[in-house]
């Protein structure tokens, strides 16, 4: 027997075995008895060894059951990457893909901050720090105008205006050695993964926000710290 595998107990050595033996198999797509309408379609097994096969199907299955334990006690975080780990082996796991996201949303509603934004302030540190591809869900509320003077010329419309909206809600992720924010759109209501490790800013898109006026209510949920 391997060194490794004597290291290993637990939770630990479920997911290593797992992983070390079904990368090729696509077994758990076949669904731990489930009728053929909740999954896709299985492809076949790329074993035809019976104790092989009745080895792995005892391991997935135990992982699952590992996942299921973690959301029961509520660690919404250890039980979203057992199932994300499951479906990276079977992507069309309906089951997996179902409990992930019921954690998701268990995830979003779990870890909450509000905080106002004002429609004539610059970048507004919301004072949390997130993780590339953390779940977030932010929801703005409220009303605000922003003003624009000029002659008949008008003006010529930055570069950044033709991808984001005049007045809309935007946020960005400030990366230690970014030189410009890169803003996304969060408008009333988004749900999206962090595109970035880093501190997220939000404010309202515009050239001049100072002679702005109004106020969005925002709430954040999701994962972070």
């Amino acid at each position: 027997m391997h060194s490794w595998y004597l290291r290993l107990s637990g939770p630990s050595l479920a997911l290593a075995v797992i992983v070390s033996l079904l990368l090729s198999s696509s077994l758990f797509a076949q669904g731990r008895g489930r009728g053929p309408s909740q999954n896709a379609a299985p492809s076949e097994p790329t074993t035809q060894d019976p104790r092989l096969l009745k080895f792995q199907k005892e391991f997935v299955e135990k992982a699952e059951d590992l996942g299921d334990e973690y959301a029961r006690k509520q660690d919404w975080a250890k039980a979203k990457s057992v199932f994300i780990e499951i479906l990276k082996l079977a992507p069309q796991y309906k089951g997996a893909k179902d409990k992930l996201e019921a954690i998701n949303r268990n995830l979003i509603g779990s870890n909450r901050k509000s905080l106002t934004i004002s429609a004539n302030g610059d970048w507004r540190d919301t004072g949390i720090n997130v993780n590339k591809g953390a779940l977030l869900r932010i929801v703005a509320e409220g009303k605000w105008t922003f003003v624009y003077e000029g002659d008949a010329d008008g003006v010529e419309p930055p570069r950044e205006l033709r991808d984001l909206k005049l007045g809309s809600l935007v946020g960005y992720i400030a990366v230690p050695g970014d030189k410009k924010p890169q803003p996304f759109t969060i408008g009333k209501q988004r749900d999206f993964a962090a595109p970035a490790s880093g501190r997220l800013f939000l404010k309202m898109f515009d050239v001049d926000n100072s002679d702005n006026q109004g106020t969005m209510a925002v709430e954040i949920g999701g994962e972070f710290e």
